[in-house]
C-alpha cells in the first residue's frame, strides 16, 4: 500500500506540474494581442536566418536617421504601418513579419517625429467567398480604401513597407503615403548583406545565472529505545545555469543546469549531499505585464545523492528582483529513496528522503 501510495503521488505531482505550465502557456497565447491570421505553416528553419538578417539591417546606425525625414510636411503627425508585400505565397513567413513590424515600430517611435499608432485593420487579412470559391485579399485593394481605411484608424500618413530576401541579402522599401491624396511623400530603400555566422551569433540570447535555494526535502530517522524520532524539513542548493532565449519567441526561454544541495540542520542525524542536473523551460505570462513581469517554469533534473538517484521535479513562477536578480516561488519533489545515514545508536541506519516540498529561490544573471 505504501508502494502504490508514492506512485500515485508522484504521478499527480507531475500532472499538475503539466497543467500548470500549460495554462501559462494558454495564458500567453489567449491574452496576448492577436495580430494576423494566415494561411499555410512556414519553414520552421526559415525564421531564424531571415529575422537575424533583417535585424542587423534595422539595427544599423545609418538606418532611419531624423535628417532622412526633414523634408516631409509638417502636419505630417501621426501615422499607421501598412505592410504591402507578399501575403499569401508567405516566402518570409508571417512571424518574421510581425517581429520585423514591430522593430519599425520601436524606431520610429523613437525618432520622437511622429505619433505611430498600432493598426490592426492594416493588417487584416480578407477572407470572401463567392461562388463557391474563397478569395483572400488585403484590407486596402485601392486608392479609395486606402482613405477610406485612413478615416477609421484616424492617421496622417501610411507607411508602407515590405520585406525581400535573395541569398545573403536583405532588403526593405518604405514609402510614406498621405492618407488624403495617396501623395507619395517619402520614399527609402534599405538593404544589406549578411553572412550565416552573423546571424547565429545574433539570434540567440545567452545568459549565466547563479542561485542559492532553499529545497522542502525531507526526511525522518527513527529513534530507538525510546528517543524522538530525528527529522529533517529542508536543504539548500547552491546552482549555476545557463540560459538562453531566441529572437523568434521571447516569450519562452530554456536553461540547463547543475545544482549542487546539503542540509545545513540537523547534522548530528542527517547528512545530504548530492548533484540535480536539470533543463528547465520558461514561459512568458502575458496577463502579468502590467503589474510584475512573470515568468512560469517547469525543470525536470535526475538527482544524485548519498548513494542514491531520482528524478528532481521543479515547477512555479519566476519574479524580477533588483537589477539583473530574481526570484522564484514554486515547489519541488523528489523521488522519496532509502538513504544510509552515519551509525548513531539512537537512530536508525536508514530511512527515506525526498518527497514534496515549497522551492524558494534567489538569483543573479551575469
Amino acid at each position: 500500500m505504501q508502494m502504490e501510495h508514492r506512485v500515485i503521488s508522484v504521478r499527480i505531482v507531475i500532472i499538475t506540474a503539466l497543467f500548470y505550465v500549460f495554462c501559462a502557456s494558454l495564458s500567453t497565447t489567449t491574452l496576448a494581442e492577436t495580430r494576423v491570421v494566415g494561411p499555410g505553416l512556414p519553414d520552421m528553419d526559415a525564421p531564424t536566418s531571415q529575422y537575424a538578417g533583417f535585424a542587423r539591417l534595422l539595427d544599423d546606425d545609418s538606418i532611419l536617421v531624423p535628417e532622412e525625414l526633414l523634408d516631409i510636411n509638417k502636419n505630417i503627425k501621426r501615422i499607421a504601418f501598412y505592410h504591402n508585400g507578399d501575403r499569401l505565397h508567405r516566402k518570409i513567413p508571417k512571424q518574421v513579419h510581425l517581429m520585423l513590424e514591430n522593430k519599425l515600430f520601436g524606431k520610429f517611435m523613437g525618432l520622437g517625429r511622429f505619433e505611430v499608432i498600432d493598426c490592426i485593420e492594416c493588417r487584416t487579412t480578407r477572407v470572401n467567398f463567392e461562388n463557391s470559391r474563397m478569395h483572400i485579399s488585403q484590407s486596402a485593394q485601392s486608392n479609395q480604401d486606402l482613405r477610406e481605411l485612413s478615416k477609421k484608424v484616424r492617421v496622417d500618413a501610411f507607411m508602407l513597407w515590405s520585406a525581400s530576401v535573395h541569398e545573403n541579402k536583405f532588403t526593405m522599401n518604405l514609402r510614406m503615403i498621405s492618407a488624403k491624396s495617396n501623395e507619395i511623400l517619402w520614399l527609402k530603400e534599405y538593404a544589406k548583406k549578411t553572412t550565416r555566422e552573423q546571424e547565429e551569433l545574433e539570434f540567440e540570447s545567452i545568459e549565466m545565472e547563479f542561485t542559492v535555494s532553499a529545497l522542502g526535502l525531507s526526511s525522518t530517522r527513527a529513534g530507538v529505545g525510546g528517543v524522538s524520532d530525528a527529522t529533517l524539513d529542508s536543504v539548500s542548493g547552491f546552482g549555476l545555469r545557463r540560459r538562453e532565449s531566441t529572437s523568434l519567441n521571447k516569450d519562452i526561454e530554456y536553461s540547463l543546469g547543475v545544482e549542487y544541495f546539503k542540509n545545513f540542520s540537523g547534522t548530528d542525524e542527517f547528512s545530504v549531499s548530492g548533484l540535480n542536473l536539470e533543463g528547465r523551460i520558461f514561459v512568458n505570462i502575458a496577463a502579468m505585464e502590467d503589474w510584475v513581469p512573470t515568468k512560469a517554469y517547469l525543470g525536470v533534473g535526475q538527482a544524485f545523492f548519498s548513494g542514491s538517484h531520482g528524478l528532481m521535479l521543479k515547477f512555479g513562477l519566476e519574479f524580477p528582483f533588483v537589477t539583473n536578480g530574481f526570484m522564484s516561488l514554486g515547489a519541488v519533489h523528489l523521488v522519496s529513496k532509502e538513504v544510509e545515514w552515519d551509525t548513531d545508536a539512537d537512530y536508525v541506519d536508514k530511512s527515506e528522503f525526498g518527497g514534496s516540498g515549497l522551492d524558494l529561490t534567489l538569483g543573479y544573471r551575469f
